[in-house]
């Protein structure tokens, strides 16, 4: 898989950052078990999040676990910082239980590693993948142990529609640990400010009026994200999702409802709308060639030195990582440091926010709906040290430590919303936990077709209209067809 889980390589490397918090929490973090309360309304702006507190202080060490001793294998796809912040956020777990925790970063082919491990005899012990589809194939293999025994109630610190994605014959083989939040646009306040947008738009119909706005105020609306193909895909399945609603999403991405299906046509032709030439830095030809991951964002979040290109730009929370790294000025939210007026010059004082999706008007019973992706931890030797950190990454401990240190939301609805650092993070991690209906990115359930998918979605962007879109979906459909078997 592409680098959309997170994983930002040109993040700086942050061990000086994991070993504070440490310093701050202990040997654990929070573990009240007073869950986050569901927003009454989708809230328009980030800023309108809890304000950012400290830390939680240590009540328990480590979810209670008691000495172990011995060693754990552990493979993910985090390498760099978030490799850092990974083993900060286990660090209680091996104090308390005195195991020691041997990773291996194994990057974005994580998923293809561990099958091959696992069929030649030798995986690790515990593995988290960015695919609930491999755990589901291990599950069918009998090569992962279900988790209800392990982890006991721990279970229920996560929503159904997590553990659903995990789940087998009634039984659970998955622990989410890491989540990401695609539900999100990005905006640089200070160049809405500029264009005489006071607020974030709440509809799609704002959102294009919003383009209209930016451009004749001599701004380029959108950098729009191309890259391999992932970014737009993750675009159209948000459109699609707010148009269609979950039920259909689910459809599609089984492949139960066609390529070729109504529903379908009217996402590209809504989303073709958001994608005009016209708004697109560089136009359509230049988002092609240019818009690589994660350049994109440095065209709204630049660093000291250049000015943003753009206002806006449309990805998933794992984008925060690189905007901070460009620059410490960056403040979330729309006051920068200080309470000074949010600037466009990244050495002032510059700030960074997003929006939630927003639905049609039409469709506005589907603005709660989320998309999302994740890493989930499954257990492929059953240990007494792989139990125990099975249960304590089902715990909120690490969890609160990697969101006190940023760039990390978790779908454990036990993390307090105290332990991220901003009114942003806490936004959307708010979003991610209490979603109404949560889907899982469509493109990464697709299998062998995936980036087939991918460049179809880039024909889409080189050529939006009616009869070439037409021709696409019956190339999906086909492919769909060939990789999935119905």
């Amino acid at each position: 898989m592409e680098t959309k889980s997170g994983a930002s390589l040109r993040t700086p490397y942050r061990v000086g950052a994991a070993l504070a918090v440490l310093a701050v929490v202990g040997a654990a973090c929070s573990s009240s078990k007073s869950p986050t309360t569901a927003p009454t309304t989708a809230a328009p702006s980030a800023t309108s999040a809890p304000s950012a507190t400290s830390a939680p202080s240590a009540t328990t060490a480590a979810g209670g676990l008691g000495h172990v001793g011995g060693s754990v294998s552990v493979w993910a796809e985090w390498t760099s910082t978030e490799q850092a912040d990974f083993l900060a956020a286990l660090k209680p777990f091996e104090t308390a239980t005195g195991v020691q925790v041997n990773y291996a970063g194994k990057g974005n082919n994580t998923d293809t590693a561990v099958e091959s491990a696992v069929a030649g005899g030798a995986p690790p012990d515990v593995a988290l993948v960015p695919d609930p589809g491999t755990v589901l194939t291990l599950a069918k293999q009998g090569k992962i142990s279900d988790l209800g025994p392990v982890i006991g109630s721990e279970a229920s610190n996560f929503g159904s529609a997590w553990n659903d994605l995990v789940t087998l014959n009634g039984k659970l083989y998955g622990v989410w640990f890491k989540g990401a939040n695609k539900n999100t646009i990005w905006y640089n306040p200070a160049e809405f400010t500029a264009a005489g947008i006071t607020s974030p738009p709440t509809t799609w119909e704002q959102l294009i009026s919003d383009e209209a706005t930016l451009k004749a105020a001599g701004i380029t609306p959108l950098s729009l994200c191309t890259d391999v193909g992932w970014p737009v895909a993750d675009l159209w399945q948000n459109v699609y999702l707010k148009t269609a609603g979950a039920s259909d999403y689910n459809k599609l991405a089984t492949h139960a409802i066609k390529w070729t299906d109504p529903t379908v046509t009217t996402a590209f032709a809504t989303m073709g709308k958001a994608i005009q030439s016209d708004y697109l830095l560089g136009g359509t030809t230049g988002a092609l060639a240019n818009g690589a991951y994660p350049d994109c964002v440095d065209k709204v979040f630049p660093k000291p030195g250049t000015a943003p290109t753009a206002a806006m730009v449309i990805e998933g929370d794992f984008v925060v990582s690189e905007i901070t790294g460009n620059s410490a000025n960056y403040t979330a939210g729309t006051t920068g440091k200080g309470g000074a007026k949010c600037t466009t010059d990244p050495s002032k004082t510059p700030c960074y926010d997003f929006f939630p999706f927003p639905a049609p008007a039409a469709d506005s019973a589907n603005n709660s709906a989320i998309q999302g992706a994740g890493d989930v931890a499954m257990l492929l030797k059953s240990t007494p040290q792989s139990q125990a950190l099975m249960k304590y990454l089902a715990s909120p401990e690490g969890g609160a430590i990697w969101a006190h240190l940023g760039g990390f939301a978790s779908p454990n609805k036990q993390v307090s919303l105290s332990s991220y650092p901003d009114p942003v993070s806490k936004l959307d991690a708010q979003e991610l936990v209490n979603a109404s209906s949560f889907v899982f990115s469509l493109d990464d359930l697709q299998g062998s077709w995936e980036k087939q998918m991918w460049q179809d979605m880039l024909n889409f962007v080189k050529d939006p209209t009616t009869s070439n879109v037409t021709s696409i979906e019956g190339t999906m459909d086909a492919q769909a067809k060939a990789a999935l078997g119905h």
